[in-house]
């Protein structure tokens, strides 16, 4: 365990070398320039309005981290020969690779904490900072399916070059989020064989729509159905499965 630790311990200090403040300073200024000037150009609930913005664009920079930095976490150091030395030290291949999940987990959550408090800062310029805790739960969802977002990285990484490994994690991402639309409009134009084949796909392919509450509670829809604890095994379910995936193969990878 120490040494996953430490594996993940380096790993965030690398990602943080990678310019990843200058990403949040960023996000800093364009949430408070686009909220600001959305509020004045739109009619509407304005607390409303930056809570969507909020919550949409946590949502989107956590994404974007967890594939552009993800996808090289392994090629990087096959690449710069620094992986031969840390696996001729007393670290499994499973150490390693769970150590490099866990240091992009442990880079997201500082993410997500500091762009919480960007939200929280505006939301209280406007008056609605009573609503912030109220909003935790997606918060966490969110987090949740970055998690999934992460691991398929990490196995890409492990796969194949980055430009390869981001296509295929941004292809990832992009099935689980429309899957669920995409198979209900389907399944209402087409048969009823047809209908109950794609429903069936549905349950194969990722399912982000476990995930997103984030609308529910801004327009206080309430969770209306939606599980915090299935969505919590959904997403520890795919990190497990990915992850595993991504040790064997890496166990079965020959480093040169």
């Amino acid at each position: 365990m120490s040494r996953i630790f430490n594996v993940a311990y380096y790993t965030f200090l690398e990602m943080v070398r990678n310019k990843v403040l200058y990403i949040l300073l960023f996000f800093a200024m364009f949430i408070f320039v686009l909220g600001i000037a959305i509020t004045q150009m739109t009619i509407g609930d304005e607390i409303n309005i930056i809570s969507d913005i909020g919550l949409g664009t946590i949502e989107i920079f956590s994404t974007v981290l967890s594939i552009f930095l993800g996808i090289s976490l392994v090629q990087k150091e096959l690449s710069l020969k620094t992986l031969h030395p840390l696996l001729a030290r007393p670290l499994s291949r499973a150490e390693y690779i769970l150590g490099k999940f866990a240091g992009m987990m442990l880079l997201i959550i500082v993410e997500i904490v500091v762009m919480c408090i960007i939200f929280a800062i505006l939301l209280f310029v406007y008056g609605g900072f009573g609503r912030f805790m109220g909003y935790m739960p997606a918060v966490y969802t969110i987090f949740l399916q970055t998690s999934t977002v992460i691991a398929v990285a990490v196995l890409c990484s492990t796969l194949t070059e980055p430009a390869v490994a981001a296509m295929l994690t941004i292809s990832f991402y992009l099935i689980g989020a429309t899957s669920y639309n995409l198979v209900y409009a389907i399944s209402k134009r087409t048969s009823e064989t047809v209908a109950n084949m794609i429903t069936t796909l549905r349950y194969i392919l990722p399912d982000f729509s476990h995930f997103n509450i984030k609308d529910n509670l801004v327009y206080g829809r309430g969770l209306e159905g939606l599980s915090i604890g299935f969505a919590s095994f959904y997403a520890l379910f795919i990190v497990v499965i990915v992850l595993s995936i991504s040790v064997i193969l890496f166990n079965s990878k020959e480093i040169n």
